[in-house]
Order: C-alpha cells, then structure tokens, then sequence
C-alpha cells in the first residue's frame, strides 16, 4: 500500500513574501478582466513539506507567492483519516473533507464521489463545452479521484513524462482547465525524509517543472486575451526521517499558492484552506456554486472574516501548553462585543483553557495529539473553544467542574419575525459534560431565555457533531404581542475532565424588515359637493409624488409629495358638479399602483344659501343672533349644516373615525384598500375582526404573541 505526508507552517512569511492578513484589505490591484476567457492550472505536489520548501532553490515557486497568494493550514488526521495521498487529494478534487467524501485511505474501498465528485467533472456537467484534463504520475488521480466525464484522463511515467505531457496539453489552444500531479518528492520523502539534501533536490527539481508549465501558460498565442489562474499545493507533509500518516504538524500542514487576477501580488491569509481549491477554480470559471453541493470549501474571496479572527494581532504564546511550542497562538481576551462568564469556574487548571478562550488550529490541535481535536477542520483562522479535559489536566484546581459561557453581542432586531443563525460546531464527547445553545433578549422584553441546541452529554471520545449549523429562530412576542429588541447567543459548556466544544464563524441575520404599507385617511368621511377634504398620509416614499382622483367617474382632484419620512398632507376640493351618492377617493402611488378610501359626497348648497344658516332666515340677519340659527346647533336642519357632519351621526364621533385606514393583517394593504394588478382586497367581518377576501373564501386573520420556534439545518 502506498503511503503519503506532508509538512509546513506559516512558510510565506518564512520565503520572504510580505502579505496581509484576512480580512484586511490588500493593496489595490487590477480587478480581472471579465471579457478574458477564464483559464485553470492546479499542480500538485506530493508530499512536499512546506517547511522544508524555505530551505530548497525554488525561485518558479516564490515568483507565484510574490505575485498573489499564499495561505497555510492544516489537514486532518486519525481518526478522520490519515495523512495520506487518498484522502488529501480527494478533498482537494472534490472540495470537502473525509467524513463526507469517506476516501479514508488509498484503497478507496467506498468512495463517496457520486455525491461529492471532483471539480473537474462538475465543470464538465456545468459546461461541457470546456476542455478538461488530469495528467498525474500517481495512477489513481487519473483512474480514480478525477471521474471518467473529464476529457483526458492521462497518467505519466514519472514527473518528467507527466511535465512534459502537461505542457503538451498547456499549447492546445483549447485547454481550459489542467490538473496535474508530480510524485517524486514524495518518494525522495520516503527514500530520506524532509530534513536530507535529496529532498531538498527533488522540490528544486519539482520547482523547475512548475516554472516549465508556468512558461507553456504565459508563452499561448492568445495569452493576453486569457484570464487564468495557477494554483499550487500538497496533500500532505514527511517527518524529518521520512514517512506520514500521523498527526505531527509536519506530516499535517499543507498550503495554498495562488496567482491569478483575483489575488494581489504578496497576499498572505490564515483562514483558507485545501478544501477551498475546488470552489475556487469553479468560481473563476464563473460556475456558481450551488448550495446543494454540501461544499466544505469556499471560493477563496468569498470568505469573510468573524470577530474572532480580529484577535490574531492579540495572540500570545503558551503559559503551560508545552505542545504547540513558541507559536503565537491563544488569548482570553474576547473580541469587542462578547465576553466569557466565568464566574462558575473553578480557580487554577490550565490558564490557556480557564473558560471559553481563542486559539489557531496551530495551537489546539497540538497541545495533545491523537484527541480528535486535529479533526477540527471547518473552523478558519481565530475560533472559540470550551476544552475541560486540558483545563482539568494542570493542577491545582479549586474544583474539577469547568463551566463557562461565551456570550455574543447583542444583535439588533429590525422588526421581521425570524432571524437566521449559523456557526460552526466541533463538538467531542467524553461524558459527563454538556452544551447548549440559548437565545436571550433585551431585559425591557421581559422575555426569558429560550434554548436553541442541546448536544449530548455522554459517551466516548468522538465528536458526534462536526458541523455548520443553521437555525430559523421564530421570534417570541411579550405578552402586549412585540417583538424583542435585541437578541444575544449563549454558548454554554460544562464538563468534569471530558473533552471539548469549538465555536466558529458565528453570524447573525434578519430578513428584509417588514415595510409599514402606505396608507391614507380623509379628514371627513361625507363633505358635499363643493367642499374640501385633507388626505393624511403615511408610508410612502420619501418624496414620492401621488395623484389623487375621485371615482366613480374619474376626476384628478390634484397632486402631493411626500416628506423625507413618508408622510404627507393636503387639502382637496370636490368639484362642485359631483353627484351625491357614495364615491371613492383614490390616492395614484408613483409605481402606479392605487390606495382608495370610501367617501359620501351630499348634494351642494343651493344658489343663494348661506352655509350652516336655517333655512328661511333673512339674509341680512346677523348669524347667531336669532336663537337656532348658530350653524349647526340644531341637529335635524337641511342641507347646510358644517361639511363633513353625516346627519344622524354621533356628533363626538372624531372626523373619519367611521373609516378608520387600519392595515389588515397579511395583505400588506390597508382596510378598505384596493391595489391593481390582483392585490387582495382587505374589509371588516361583522364581528370587527379582520379578514382576507381570496377569491371567494374569507379567512379569519388572528394575531397574538408568539413562542420561540428554532429550525435547524445542519450541514457537514
């Protein structure tokens, strides 16, 4: 059986390259040319040791770093699978981790690739009009990892035949898109280990093979016209005597060069990784990438920094932890917005896990090795972590429970009824401890805590959950029906030297805020002809212009603009020749779509009459003088009373109380409200409760406060 390693650290820095870190904005470059054609080399080499890479003549190699990216990290080790060839190609080819594309060892026995097949045969299924192709000298990249739908499928006689037949490929005017895999360094790993002068030769060797697929590239006759993106990585490390499979740093570390227009010149990044290769190559093929998938990896530029990862400059060597070495690699201090109750926690145990601190996978994954803790690979860069089983092997110790909580900022609300949770979770299990997730609110709520996620509290060591999980959180009402304010995360573990909790990669996010519906009122609900009216309104754009007509026969009644918030006024006339009878009063929104209002015009005052006097008195008689005729002190007189005053009506009723512009409950319309193109037509039940016309059905809308409800989605 063929075996594998491979061995690096932070090497960028170590080669000289200058960079920033993620999440920081590198220097401005040129942005790719989106009218180029996208091109793509992956070359692999394995089991070349990034480390030993600092020490080696490889000019082609640090021209690549010079000129974009280059990113450390880590593979994951027994028991996810070991640090071989199978399993690390794989999860470069196919963009995800063993656990899903179950490659545990290099007889791939069961293979998942149906499910999660490797990216050259999705560019394939995606656009099959694309040239792809897989030369390597290692058999099974070419018979096994890379699928039969990929054009060429070809394997080398060693690295020379392989480099040679890669370049072969590299002048075909139509190649797109070309993996290929050089052996040899791999085998001078085995033969004398990464610390001997020969295998420093054999990655001087393989660097000159690099710069002769570099030079095909850049020498095509249409190169200026190409967009093309070279990557360059391993699979696995060698210790300095030879050999890997096991979870040293050297045989676990792995790297990602990149050069291409998405990356500018000298960029360092902590947070990428192998499994990012995959998405990466498909996005700047410009293939989306479809949700489905399950991908563990991200394009490299569409990953984004969490709060923890702005603790890097923060990070400080070990106190007690005599594995990860002289590392800058741990704080407890929390970023700005969370903090850590400790006040459950024993004194005294290992200071680098007194509670919830934040480490690099450099740092945990080494304090003790073989501990499932190397299986934490979907954490990126700074994460949190809640470790007793390390705490609990330092004494003294003022008690043997550790129990500790890391609190998230409080999250504002918007006023939508769910929120969307998502973080991702390295949960193993040595029992007895415990985990959960709670969701607490701003203390004027009044709402009490409610609990997200449970995990298990027994067992042996394993981690059960190894995952990012997603959550819908059906937000809760008090007991007057609002909703909270604010919304925080409590990551609660406890555990009597058992094992640990990872948190990373914590984000927060709301739909849309609902937008209140524009509304209007009319001052008066009945006005005869000849009279005025004011439309009040609210919700509408801010400075949306609206026409108001008059209907049944349509009459433009005038124009009003709206103020900054949303909200307008304006006084109409009704012409003096409207009919009595009931009429509508429609406000014309700027899109087009229409608002309407009920309104009962009454008869105009005859010629001659004087408004609001009783009929029959002299016009020259002073108003008010003869007791009955001060207007509308007698409540039964003719046409002529006020404007407005609906005869028979209870005269404390306030003006428009009659019509009241309420919105109905989930139309998104006002009461009374008609909009074109279908919008449903919102009107009042007999028993004064809203109700929704949908074709000829009426349905009861009730409102009242809610329970949290959270549902959870939980990908690998």
């Amino acid at each position: 059986m063929r075996t594998h390693a491979f061995a690096a650290s932070i090497g960028a820095i170590a080669l000289g390259v200058v960079g920033v870190c993620a999440g920081i904005a590198p220097a401005a470059h040129a942005l790719p040319d989106r009218a180029a054609t996208p091109k793509t080399l992956v070359i692999g080499v394995d089991g070349a040791a990034f480390d030993a890479m600092t020490g080696a003549s490889m000019p082609n190699v640090q021209a690549l770093q010079a000129g974009g990216l280059t990113a450390a990290s880590n593979m994951p080790a027994n028991p996810m699978a070991p640090t071989v060839s199978g399993p690390g190609w794989s999860s470069i080819a196919t963009g995800v981790w063993p656990d899903k594309h179950r490659v545990v060892d290099n007889n791939f026995s069961a293979p998942n690739y149906a499910q999660y097949p490797d990216y050259l045969s999705r560019i394939e299924a995606a656009a099959p009009d694309r040239s792809t192709a897989t030369i390597g000298t290692w058999g099974p990249i070419s018979t096994t990892i890379f699928g039969s739908a990929v054009d060429l499928r070809a394997q080398g006689s060693g690295d020379v035949d392989t480099t040679s037949r890669a370049v072969a490929q590299l002048q075909l005017p139509e190649t797109d898109d070309l993996f290929v895999h050089l052996d040899e360094v791999d085998g001078a790993g085995h033969g004398s280990g990464s610390s001997s002068q020969a295998y420093r030769d054999a990655l001087t060797v393989a660097d000159a093979q690099i710069g002769q697929m570099v030079a095909a590239v850049e020498a095509r006759p249409n190169y200026a016209a190409e967009d093309w993106l070279i990557l360059v990585t391993s699979d696995h490390g060698h210790t300095p005597g030879g050999g890997h499979g096991g979870s040293t740093k050297l045989e676990r570390k792995t790297y990602v060069i990149a050069q291409g227009s998405e990356f500018a010149p000298g960029t360092v990044r902590h947070d990428v990784r192998i499994s990012d290769i995959a998405p990466t190559v498909l996005a700047h093929d410009g293939l989306a990438i479809d949700p489905a998938w399950d991908l563990d990896g991200t394009a490299v530029n569409a990953l984004h920094a969490d709060d923890f990862d702005t603790l890097r400059p923060q990070l400080r060597t070990a106190q007690q932890e005599s594995g990860p070495g002289q590392l800058l690699g741990w704080t407890d201090q929390a970023p700005s917005g969370w903090s850590v109750d400790n006040s459950r926690m024993p004194s005294g145990g290992a200071p680098e896990f007194h509670g919830w601190t934040f480490m690099t996978d450099d740092f945990f994954s080494n304090v003790e090795l073989g501990q499932h803790r190397e299986n934490n690979v979907r954490s990126r860069d700074v994460f949190a972590v809640a470790d007793s089983d390390e705490w609990a092997d330092v004494s003294p110790r003022g008690g043997n429970t550790f129990d500790s909580t890391l609190v998230s900022p409080a999250y504002e609300l918007n006023g939508a009824d769910t929120a969307q949770v998502s973080f991702v979770s390295d949960y193993a299990v040595d029992g007895p401890q415990g985990a959960s997730v709670w969701a607490t609110f701003d203390a004027a709520s009044g709402i009490p805590r409610q609990k997200l996620v449970d995990y298990q509290s027994d067992g042996t060591r394993e981690n059960p959950v190894n995952a990012v999980e997603h959550m819908t959180i059906d937000l809760p009402r008090d007991a007057a029906g609002a909703l909270p304010q604010t919304m925080s995360l409590q990551f609660s573990y406890s555990g009597n030297n058992s094992a640990f909790w990872v948190i990373d990669q914590v984000r927060f996010s709301q739909p849309e805020a609902p937008v209140a519906p524009a509304e209007f009122s009319i001052s008066e609900s009945t006005v005869a002809a000849g009279g005025t009216v004011t439309i009040a309104g609210s919700g509408f754009g801010a400075g949306e212009t609206i026409v108001a007509e008059l209907r049944s026969t349509p009459q433009e009644l005038g124009h009003a603009t709206a103020d900054d918030t949303g909200a307008l006024s304006h006084e109409l006339i009704i012409p003096e020749a409207t009919p009595a009878g009931e009429h509508t009063l429609v406000v014309i929104r700027a899109d087009r779509s229409e608002i309407a209002q009920p309104l009962t015009v009454t008869t105009a005052p005859g010629p001659g009459t004087d408004p609001g006097t009783d009929p029959g008195t002299d016009p020259g008689t002073d108003p008010g003088t003869d007791p009955g005729t001060d207007p509308g002190t007698d409540p039964g007189t003719d046409p002529g009373t006020e404007p407005g005053a609906d005869p028979g009506t209870d005269p404390s009723t306030p003006p428009g109380a009659e019509n009241p512009a309420t919105e109905t409950p989930g139309t998104g319309q006002p009461a009374g409200s008609v909009a074109r193109g279908g919008a449903k037509l919102a009107v009042t039940g007999a028993a004064g409760a809203p109700v929704v016309l949908v074709g000829a059905a009426a349905i009861v809308v009730l409102a009242g406060a809610g329970m949290l409800l959270a549902r959870r989605r939980r990908s690998s």
